[in-house]
């Protein structure tokens, strides 16, 4: 969003690719210590440096019920794992979604198996952040003007009115 012609992708077999030019040219940028073949379900430019990105990695239906959470801040060259089983998202916590606060660098949401996790220190650590949500899949989080706005598996969307505390 802050870099003309820089485009992410993730496909559901595991492979991250960015192009810087448009889509002329695309470059494999895969975390290496990553399990083959998870479903990449999110890719999360930052909205605040263009040479970071997010991406959440689902394995669940491999048997693998590990978060894999992943930041890039060079483009792909390298990645850090942001969910280490003992940092606030538990072990066995698949995670579906990560998204950056467009509005403060460094708060990230994450959409697990079992609900709702907030970092507002770029990952490093993770806490619960349910606020009255049941426990259920999140699908899809989207930060509309100050909202956060979740989608479920089956139990439809929520919406927490005016993040400006966080």
């Amino acid at each position: 969003p802050i870099k003309v012609g820089q485009i992410w992708v993730g496909a559901n077999d595991g492979p991250v690719h960015v192009t810087q030019d448009g889509g002329a040219s695309w470059s494999d940028v895969t975390p290496p210590k990553v399990p083959k073949r998870g479903r990449v379900d999110a890719v999360e430019p930052s909205p605040h440096d263009a040479e970071k990105a997010y991406v959440a990695i689902l394995r669940y239906q491999l048997g693998d019920e590990k978060p894999y959470i992943y930041r890039t801040d060079n483009s792909g060259k390298s990645w850090t794992l942001l969910t280490t089983g003992s940092n606030g998202i538990p072990a066995d916590y698949p995670v579906r979604v990560i998204r950056e606060d467009p509005y403060t660098e460094g708060l990230l949401y994450a959409g697990t198996e079992y609900g709702l996790f907030i970092s507002t220190d770029d990952g490093a650590n993770w806490q619960p952040f349910q606020q009255n949500l049941p426990v259920t899949p999140v699908t899809d989080i989207k930060l509309v003007k100050e909202d956060l706005v979740l989608s479920t598996m089956g139990r439809g969307f929520y919406v927490l009115d005016d993040l400006t505390s966080l």
